[in-house]
């Protein structure tokens, strides 16, 4: 029995140290002289190597077998999960900006056909292309290059957002007649006062389209909340609000050659 023990200890020193030794020559050839990994199935497997496994296992380890099952099975892993990746990347770039139109009135066109860019410069990733005569939203001129429009554009089922050419943007048809204010210097004609100029509210938290005139000749400029907004020809203007669910705050300053001329301050709320 003793004779027995000592075989057993003599025999997994021996493949221990093999073992070894194989790794350690392994890890010190060159990547083209590596053979390639193959995966033998256990199903497939000779009776020696399943001992092998049986061998290893019992050492709390994988066999050389298993071990190339294993990295090979992780490598197809890592396969699928690359190609999920780059399917999720196109379908963002494909989709990118888009979004839901609103109920917002769209009271400019293309005068021609042209693109629209992501960024204010003909460089720049083109975000959709438009048609002559094809409806969009002015949203205001470009801070970076007062050439450029930022506007909203109907794309598929939804919006994006981007900029144009301020030469491919007209005011559309019937809607250049000047608006009367009355007395006052500035009014919002859209949405409708809960409260005249101190309240307007709207049914659920999001994008709200707000317009308004200016009284011709009084006021030149228009800053909305720090952001100056264009005065279209018919002296009206608009601009777009998030609203969030706490209400937000409008502060309107209209100038008249660089000096305040009217202040108009309000809030809009989600409520009835």
């Amino acid at each position: 029995m003793k004779k027995l023990i000592n075989s057993i200890l003599f025999l997994t020193v021996v493949l221990t140290v093999t073992f070894i030794f194989n790794v350690d020559k392994a890890s010190a050839h060159k990547a083209k002289n590596h053979k390639p990994v193959i995966c033998i199935p256990e199903e497939e497997r000779t009776k020696g190597q399943l001992n092998t496994d049986k061998f290893w296992n019992f050492q709390h380890r994988l066999s050389k077998l298993q071990q190339d099952c294993a990295i090979l099975e992780i490598e197809e892993k890592k396969k699928l999960l690359g190609d999920k990746d780059n399917e999720i990347q196109a379908l963002e770039t494909e989709i990118g900006g888009l979004a839901d139109c609103g109920n917002i009135p769209f009271n400019h066109k293309a005068s021609s056909n042209g693109k629209v860019y992501q960024k204010p410069n003909s460089k720049s990733k083109v975000v959709t292309n438009v048609k002559k005569d094809q409806e969009m939203l002015f949203i205001s001129p470009s801070q970076e290059n007062k050439n450029w429009y930022y506007v909203k554009v109907k794309k598929d089922i939804g919006c994006v957002d981007g900029y144009i050419q301020e030469k491919l943007v007209i005011k559309k048809a019937g809607e250049d007649k000047v608006i009367k204010v009355g007395p006052k210097l500035i009014e919002i004609n859209q949405p409708n006062w809960a409260e005249v100029d101190r309240l307007i509210l709207i049914d659920a938290e999001g994008t709200v389209s707000i317009t308004g005139a200016i009284q011709e000749g009084k006021i030149d400029q228009i800053i909305i909340n720090e952001e100056e907004e264009m005065i279209n020809s018919d002296n009206s203007f608009t601009f777009l609000l998030f609203v969030p669910s706490s209400g937000s705050e409008v502060r309107i300053i209209g100038n008249k050659n660089g000096k305040k001329i009217k202040e108009l301050t309000f809030k809009v709320q989600v409520g009835k």
